[in-house]
């Protein structure tokens, strides 16, 4: 019988610590305990082809990380959405994934799941009035600002023109609509403004009121491609000619631009929208930190490049790429250009890689050789953004496509630039050290080469929360140079030995810093950037407190593929932020 009755004791004592425990009317710990290992993903409606392919990508990513994703379908209904959420935490689900029907209204379901310890991240639309996790979504206000470029210069300026709405309080329609009233107010005649919740049906007799109203109409940028094409069927039965353009490239919409039925078109990656967006689920269940925003690229369709439209790795690409590279002698940048390197040999072309040595004479040098053996694109990592512009600028005059690599050029408009998040990355490691050492605290700063633009937007990024919160006694300049940035923090140690933390613009003086701090006895927190091979290890061993992860290959990758594009003649984005992350010793493995 004491057998049986122990056996029940121990029993007991495992339910509780599984199950809720409320003892004097208040909740344990273990209230946020019961989080299962699964993920939910509420979306707003599966009568969209672009949400459909956005579960598809959540789904392929759930099935390879080997996790549980449980799928709701809002049929655009805020109220039944409300439940659903309610449901899924209800189920224990360890990361909400919510693509809201409407912005605002999902504000009280996300923030009572993440009352019970469930992690949210958004997807396409944002949750407003709520701090979540990460939003993952396409840049839709630079998407519609292409597409209402594009009508511009098709139509003319003082064109008169139309725009179909999406669904009212939609983060997404907020976008589009700001993105194409930033252009179309100041060069076109906006007759209309309608709402058609995003659907065909809708789109069709919203269009037919419009047209009725304003005959003379001569363009209709639409919010997605579903209300698009329920314009053209609308303007096809009043037999007008009017221009429409889309947004979102579903297959119907790229048919349709291929026969002349639509003009244009903004590609989204909803399946990569998806897939990012189970992916960073599973960092979250696994204690990682994850961006606040990961932005996933947009680019222009038109009857010009519809063909070569998600055919390129099909279609043999001809030319020579020029990478000039600042240095070869940080490992950031030798991770970089493997990257590049890698791309180059995948997509079987030629890369020539040339290194300026952190010298702008030999860069500008190097640039001009590059364009004399006639390179197609030029892939540009300044050593300064101003001293490369007229270089550049020559390239562009020989019909030379350009794109910038984690340094912008700055001074002219080149096709891309594609670097990592300076400023947030900054601010992430800054908003670190308060966590770590208090506000009010004494800290210093290593920037990095005088005018390069990375150096730029991470001092901005520090500046932006030190500034309100420590006491910044020192900010001195070393380079991005390992042996500068001993030398610089040894001057800095003496002249303010109570310093507290130091952020340095980059892991090489970082590193630097360790020894000079090191050499001179003291104890002072060192916080750096990029996530180099030495940094993270100097992470795990304590010497170092944090660093910010960039992705050098990817950089490097995304650059080719890019140049790849250009040569093929699609348009890519203005600009490509690639994401960044906070490394501590808790993450560092």
């Amino acid at each position: 019988m004491k057998k049986v009755l122990m056996l029940l004791c121990v029993i007991i004592v495992a339910m509780a610590t599984l199950f809720k425990v409320t003892i004097d009317g208040e909740e344990s710990a273990n209230t946020k305990a019961v989080a299962n290992g699964s993920i939910g993903l509420s979306v707003s409606t599966q009568n969209n082809p672009f949400f459909v392919t956005l579960v598809e990508g959540a789904k392929k990513a759930a099935a390879d990380k080997k996790v549980q994703l449980h799928v709701v379908d809002a049929s655009d209904d805020v109220t039944k959405q409300v439940s659903n959420i309610e449901d899924l935490v209800q189920k224990n689900v360890s990361v909400l994934i919510v693509n809201p029907v409407d912005s605002d209204a999902v504000a009280g379901a996300v923030k009572a799941a993440k009352a019970k310890g469930v992690k949210v991240i958004s997807v396409d639309r944002a949750v407003n009035g709520v701090e979540i996790d990460c939003q993952i979504a396409s840049d839709n206000v630079m998407g519609a600002q292409l597409a209402t470029e594009y009508i511009v210069k098709q139509m003319g300026e003082g064109a008169k023109v139309a725009e179909l709405q999406g669904v009212q309080g939609a983060s997404a329609t907020i976008d589009r609509g700001k993105g194409f009233h930033n252009v179309a107010d100041k060069k076109l005649k906006v007759a209309a403004s309608q709402i058609a919740d995003f659907d065909r049906a809708k789109g069709m007799s919203v269009m037919e009121n419009v047209l009725q109203a304003n005959g003379d109409i001569k363009a209709v940028f639409a919010h997605n491609d579903e209300m698009a094409l329920g314009a053209v069927e609308a303007i096809s039965g009043a037999g007008k000619k009017v221009m429409v353009v889309g947004f979102d490239a579903t297959d119907d919409a790229v048919a349709a631009v291929k026969a002349g039925r639509m003009a244009a078109t903004i590609a989204q990656q909803p399946a990569l929208i998806g897939e990012k967006a189970v992916l960073n689920a599973v960092e979250l269940m696994s204690g990682k930190n994850i961006p606040k925003a990961i932005p996933v690229e947009v680019t222009l369709v038109t009857k010009d490049n519809v063909d070569t439209f998600n055919k390129t790795a099909d279609k043999k690409v001809s030319g020579t790429v020029g990478l000039s590279i600042s240095t070869q002698n940080n490992p950031f940048f030798v991770t970089l250009a493997e990257g590049a390197k890698k791309a180059a040999k995948d997509k079987g072309i030629e890369l020539l890689v040339v290194d300026a040595n952190n010298d702008v004479t030999k860069q500008v040098s190097n640039i001009e050789d590059l364009v004399q053996k006639n390179v197609k694109v030029l892939i540009v990592n300044p050593v300064d953004s101003d001293a490369v512009t007229g270089a550049v600028k020559a390239a562009m005059a020989k019909g030379v496509k350009v794109i910038a690599v984690d340094r912008a050029v700055n001074g002219v408009k080149i096709d891309c630039q594609i670097a990592s998040d300076n400023v947030m990355g900054a601010q992430l490691a800054t908003d670190y050290i308060v966590k770590q050492v208090g506000e009010g605290v004494k800290v210093a700063e290593l920037q990095g080469v005088q005018g390069a633009s990375a150096t730029i937007d991470r001092g901005k990024g520090f500046h932006n929360v030190a500034d309100k919160k420590l006491k910044v006694a020192a900010s001195q300049i070393a380079d991005f140079d390992r042996a500068k940035g001993m030398s610089v923090m040894e001057n800095v140690l003496q002249a303010n030995g109570d310093i507290k933390a130091v952020f340095a613009h980059n892991d090489e003086m970082a590193l630097g810093a360790v020894e000079a701090i090191s050499g001179a006895g003291k104890k002072v927190m060192v916080v750096g950037f990029d996530a180099t091979d030495d940094a993270v290890a100097a992470v795990k061993a304590g010497r170092m407190a944090a660093t910010i992860a960039q992705q050098p290959a990817l950089i490097g990758e995304k650059a080719v593929l890019n140049a790849v594009e250009l040569m093929s003649g699609k348009s890519i984005p203005a600009t490509i932020p690639v994401e960044v992350t906070l490394i501590t010793k808790e993450n560092a493995k």
